[in-house]
């Protein structure tokens, strides 16, 4: 079984200024905005490029600080992810930093606001 064995993620430079500003703007911490970002990344089609893979220039954090107890949930929607798009599992890592950065870009393209990111949560059926 393929498991992550990156311990600090890297974001590329731009990365890094998206989060400052999505930060400054909603008051909510880098890595909760990560979390965010790695779940719309992962609803988008394709795999991330292999400049968002490969991210450098930026700022690095912990693992651990990222994605917390939730470890293990963030790795298994990771790979069934990548066993969806037919993408290689012994790319894990590039493939989890690659998402993590892509989804940096998607959040800061989407949310202005604290209310944007409300209007990123489905709301349940008849409401």
């Amino acid at each position: 079984m393929h498991r992550l064995e990156v311990q600090r993620i890297p974001f590329s430079q731009d990365a890094d200024a998206r989060l400052r500003m999505l930060k400054a703007r909603t008051g909510i911490t880098p890595n909760i905005l990560c979390r965010m970002g790695f779940c719309l990344s992962l609803e988008e089609p394709g795999v991330p490029g292999k400049d968002l893979c490969s991210a450098s220039g930026g700022r690095e954090i912990n693992r651990y600080t990222l994605v917390g107890k939730y470890d293990s949930a963030f790795q298994g929607l990771l790979t069934a992810r990548l066993i969806e798009d037919g993408a290689p599992l012994d790319k894990l890592d590039s493939y989890f930093i690659g998402h993590m950065n892509r989804g940096v870009e998607l959040l800061a393209a989407r949310v202005r606001t604290l209310v944007d990111l409300s209007n990123l949560v489905p709301q349940p059926a008849g409401e």
